[in-house]
This record gives C-alpha cells, structure tokens and sequence, in this order.
C-alpha cells in the first residue's frame, strides 16, 4: 500500500507541473485543516490525503463542511490517477 506521504509528493508534484501553486499544510493554527490548498486562475481547492484505508477524524469532516458551506470545492484524495481527474476538470 502507498503511504499517505508518497500520495501526497506525487499529487502536489503533478499539480505544480500543471501550472497550479499549491500550499501545503505542515502546521497550522486550524485542527483538521486539509493538507494541501490549490491555486490557479481564481479557482480555490482543498484536499485531505489518505491511504486507501485512512479515515477523516471527526475534526477532519467538520472542517470540510464548513469549507463547503463557504462554497469551496474539497476533496479526500486516496490516489494520483483520482488527483489527476480533478486537475482536467479544473
């Protein structure tokens, strides 16, 4: 199985070659923030990585929602080739 880490390299790596600037989460003041922020042409996305079989804490999910309610697009990302279908579609 991937590591969490290894998943989230090569997505913030694909994005970057992909013209996206991309902020990625080491320590923050908001528990539960996603790990990584994704920037392009006034277009915002947030996304939370984890393996195939990595879980959302409570905080984790309460966080999304309210990120949702703001009318942003956030997404749980356990793979690149699922990253990659959100790039295109961007």
């Amino acid at each position: 199985m991937t590591s969490e880490s290894k998943i989230q390299a090569s997505c913030i790596t694909y994005a970057k070659k992909n013209g996206w600037f991309v902020l990625k989460v080491i320590r923050c003041n908001v528990n539960g923030f996603p790990d990584a922020s994704f920037f392009k042409d006034g277009k915002t996305f947030f996304v939370e990585f984890k393996t195939a079989i990595g879980k959302q804490s409570k905080l984790q999910e309460y966080v999304e929602s309210e990120l949702i309610k703001q009318g942003f697009k956030y997404y749980l990302i356990r793979d690149l080739k699922e990253f990659q279908k959100i790039i295109i579609e961007m």
